[in-house]
């Protein structure tokens, strides 16, 4: 397989050589330096049905040389993309997520191995995507994709989330307003505290927690697993992995809720509430706590000033395990490789364009270009630093979807670099040079302590056509069958009796066989990234 794809891309360098040199008519003069007009076609997962003709689309076309045409998915677009797989029928270009699909793409020889191409032919991705590029290696040690929304985020993407006028009333304005976090044992009297003194808000019963039920654990789950220190999966210390639900702190997080559910404090209904359900619930005004990222609510907080007032809004606070240091929570994991992937496929027509416009779009000029638009029109230097014009940032503010559309403005996202560039301004105009009074809250409220790299431990479990992956599925099913049930326990026993009899049924599913492929996974990968 390999050995066909290295013919085939040969073959195809050749080619472009051939018809690309005899052109210009100057010995030695490269394709990519004399930006021939070419056509490539990309395919993006998260395009929808944009067309690519806006302002920021037309100057990438004439940077580049390089005239797109965007394959837009049709319905599913994971369906699309194993179609364009079972099929071989894919574009120049293609951004897929991270995962199986993109395996099933290098296993295929679908994607072009480029680390050869990007050291000859990209200085500006090598120069902005480092050690990435080490990291995001497959297992044969090429790089077949570059990440998408990459490198170091310390932005929190978990915490508690509490009605900044309810929490005020009970400890006061001063402490409401303090970033220091809030240990296990305030929190839970604090949510007494409010049941106490609102059981009913605007005629109906309060409710002084609610979370989404969530079988893949994210959303609500994800805070709670940082509170209680947990990451992706749990290190007992000997350079094993095991299910995270094997964690000591897994079962405190669940007797957490045990505790609050029987004495009234956790939603009734937390078991059937889905997000939007969740949602709803907040803006109704008789919700005092939940746990999310700050923009989880951002809708919610909205409606909630413009109604009650801008102290009504849900602010994101650290609380800390009460067995636990401050420094032991985890409530900002990130992954450095992102969430997307980019790749050239093997019907690429000109190899060399499309090194070209990925290198552009992967630059500082390119990052900047698509995430603040053009220069003289949506932003100017000043004093060595990128300045917004006023206007079209309050215009993404205040309708973000029209003005990106109209705009080009982050309308297209493809090698985004998480961070600052080389003036110090963020490369995301629209989230992070002006942040809100939550997103500054959240931001403060949260230290470098919190921050983790999900990226060494994504993508480890067996693929799901195994017979490993079929165990793996069973005991994602035992999970979210029974979690509900620790949490709903009539009392503390019998909650540790559920989990007991839970990881008991997950060992019998073969548990231990997957731990122990996860574990050999791990140390490959570690190996591969230079780590061991």
């Amino acid at each position: 397989m390999k050995l066909v794809k290295l013919r085939r891309l040969a073959l195809g360098m050749g080619m472009l050589i051939i018809l690309g040199g005899c052109s210009s008519g100057s010995k030695g003069t490269s394709p990519v330096e004399e930006k021939e007009t070419v056509t490539l076609t990309v395919f993006d997962k998260n395009s929808g049905s944009k067309i690519f003709d806006d302002p920021v689309a037309k100057k990438i076309m004439e940077e580049t040389g390089v005239t797109i045409e965007l394959e837009n998915p049709t319905g599913n677009p994971e369906e699309k993309q194993n179609l364009m797989l079972s099929e071989q029928n894919y574009p120049d270009i293609i951004l897929i997520e991270q995962g199986e699909v993109l395996t099933r793409y290098i296993e295929a020889g679908a994607l072009l191995p480029l680390d050869d191409l990007l050291e000859e032919k990209c200085p500006n991705v090598i120069k902005m995507y480092g050690d990435i590029l080490q990291k995001s290696k497959y297992t044969d040690g090429h790089n077949y994709w570059l990440s998408n929304w990459y490198g170091e985020d310390t932005e929190p993407a978990a915490g508690v989330l509490m009605r900044k006028d309810y929490l005020a009333d009970i400890v006061g304005e001063e402490r409401a307003g303090s970033t220091e976090p809030f240990t296990q044992s305030e929190y839970m009297g604090i949510l007494r505290s409010f049941k106490e003194r609102h059981p009913e808000i605007n005629g109906a019963e309060s409710i002084a927690l609610s979370i989404a039920s969530d079988s893949n654990f994210t959303g609500s789950f994800a805070s709670l697993k940082a509170m209680f220190g947990m990451k992706t999966y749990y290190e007992p210390g000997d350079g094993t992995l095991q299910y995270w639900a094997r964690d000591p702190q897994y079962l405190e997080s669940m007797l957490f809720l045990n505790e609050l559910y029987n004495e009234g404090i956790l939603d009734k209904e937390w078991v059937v509430n889905r997000e939007e359900t969740l949602r709803q619930k907040m803006c109704s005004g008789r919700v005092f706590s939940s746990f999310g990222a700050y923009w989880d609510v951002d809708g919610v907080n909205r409606e909630l000033a413009a109604r009650e007032g801008q102290e009504a809004q849900f602010y994101c606070y650290k609380v800390v395990a009460d067995d636990l240091e401050e420094d032991q929570t985890t409530y900002s994991g990130r992954s450095s490789l992102g969430w997307d992937a980019i790749g050239i496929t093997d019907h690429c027509r000109n190899i060399d364009a499309a090194l070209r416009l990925i290198d552009y779009l992967a630059s500082e000029e390119g990052q900047y270009l698509m995430l603040w638009g053009i220069e003289g029109e949506d932003w100017t230097m000043e004093d060595g630093k990128h300045v917004p014009d006023p206007e079209v940032l309050d215009e993404l503010i205040r309708d973000f979807d029209v003005t990106s559309d109209k705009t080009g403005i982050r309308k297209w996202t493809w090698f985004v670099k998480n961070g600052n560039g080389s003036d110090g301004t963020p490369y995301d105009l629209v989230t992070k040079y002006e942040m809100s009074d939550t997103a500054q809250f959240a931001n403060s409220a949260f230290d470098e302590s919190d921050c983790w790299d999900i990226a060494e431990y994504s993508g480890l479990e067996p693929a799901g056509n195994t017979i490993l992956g079929l165990q793996w599925q069973n005991v994602a099913d035992i999970m979210r069958q029974d979690y509900a049930r620790i949490i709903n326990a009539q009392s503390r026993e019998e909650a540790v009796r559920v989990y007991e009899n839970m990881i008991e049924a997950m060992d019998n599913s073969g548990l231990k066989d997957c731990e122990e492929y996860i574990t050999e996974q791990y140390q490959e990968r570690l190996e591969l990234w230079g780590q061991k």
